[in-house]
């Protein structure tokens, strides 16, 4: 990981379908950011709704011209079955680095 001091910042992309509500969405992505910045690979993820498994391969993958790492998630909802994968994109690229191009 790389030791930075200062501001991280960057973007997160979110498919899922809509059995979870924004909040339920939010505190997910919330989630796969932290998994991104501590290195973690996998977590157990549990709400008022939903459980399941939060998950990396450590993919890299594009949307248009923007990449970043892909965390997936299998869920069981009040409502069924349900996942959804997040795009992790960190426009940070050290101390004192100039603007991403992304």
């Amino acid at each position: 990981m790389l030791e930075h001091k200062g501001i991280r910042w960057g973007y997160v992309f979110l498919k899922a379908s809509s059995y979870l509500n924004t909040e339920q969405f939010h505190e997910l992505m919330v989630q796969a950011v932290e998994m991104y910045l501590a290195g973690e690979t996998e977590r157990n993820v549990k709400g008022a709704e939903y459980e399941g498994r939060l998950y990396t391969e450590q993919r890299y993958e594009l949307i248009g011209t923007i990449g970043g790492q892909r965390f997936d998630a299998d869920l069981e909802t009040s409502r069924g079955r349900d996942n959804a994968s997040f795009l992790v994109n960190e426009q940070t690229q050290g101390a004192g680095a100039a603007i991403s191009l992304n």
